[in-house]
């Protein structure tokens, strides 16, 4: 009998355990990334945790070089613009989410990607003409 009761309780943790380690893969599998071909920039998007809100949530950071002044970063499918973001300020917006511009770090709302618009690159643009635009594939 003892040996039974312990029998049905390590069958509920177990099955508890493959939910949890279920659940857990299925969420982190969702986010999508990349990195500039010099290292400098990361950029990610995954869906957003926020059932009320949905839609996608969209991460840039620079991982190192100097200050740098991006105008704009926009998300591209085969060159084709999905969202645009631009004028970068430093501080907590109405979400929550923090932005700092050196080095930069900041977080965007992406709106509904749909599957035939998902994005394939981030293109970020300088202020200055001559400075090169940096592009991240995922």
């Amino acid at each position: 009998m003892i040996k039974n009761k312990y029998s049905k309780w390590l069958l509920v943790v177990v099955i508890g355990m493959g939910v949890a380690i279920g659940g857990y893969w299925n969420y982190s599998s969702i986010a999508i990334g990349g990195t500039s071909d010099n290292g400098m920039w990361k950029a990610n998007y995954k869906k957003n945790s926020d059932e009320t809100v949905g839609g996608w949530i969209g991460h840039l950071q620079q991982k190192s070089g100097g200050k740098v002044k991006i105008k704009e970063v926009s998300f591209t499918d085969n060159e084709k613009i999905v969202v645009e973001h631009k004028g970068f300020t430093e501080g907590k917006s109405e979400d929550g989410s923090v932005s700092k511009l050196n080095p930069l770090s900041t977080d965007f709302y992406l709106g509904d990607l749909q599957k035939k618009s998902m994005c394939t690159s981030c293109i970020l643009h300088g202020r200055k003409k001559d400075s090169p635009r940096q592009i991240l594939f995922f």
